[in-house]
């Protein structure tokens, strides 16, 4: 089975699903709007470059660590996971996106910082 331009296997949107939902679950979705908004135009770019540093730590992951690289170094699947954490976010009465407010994604980032900041010392 062919996939037309465009189309996406099952496998792809079941894997940017689960990223757009491990994102509304940590409630980082401003800032990863944000931040995929402005990396999605160097996604090929930065596709390859992870495969450069990243190489000595992908066999670990098996197959997964490649899957992923390959998925998000599309930029046609970025902007769909960016479609898919809005699409989320709306069904779960958040209002992110354009019309989000400067101090929701503030909010955001103090609280991925928060976040990060207890992962490095408490782990």
């Amino acid at each position: 089975m062919s996939l037309k331009v465009g189309e996406i296997s099952e496998r792809e949107r079941m894997i940017i699903e689960s990223v757009a939902k491990k994102i509304i679950d940590m409630e980082l979705e401003g800032p990863a709007i944000w931040i995929l908004q402005t990396i999605k135009p160097l996604s090929v770019i930065g596709g390859e470059l992870a495969y450069f540093y990243l190489a000595p730590f992908l066999p670990l992951l098996d197959e997964k660590g490649y899957e992923f690289l390959d998925i998000f170094e599309k930029r046609e699947n970025i902007e769909r996971l960016i479609k898919t954490i809005e699409k989320m976010t709306k069904d779960k009465g958040r209002n992110v996106g354009e019309n989000s407010s400067r101090k929701k994604i503030i909010d955001g980032f103090r609280t991925f910082f928060i976040k990060l900041k207890k992962f490095l010392y408490f782990s």
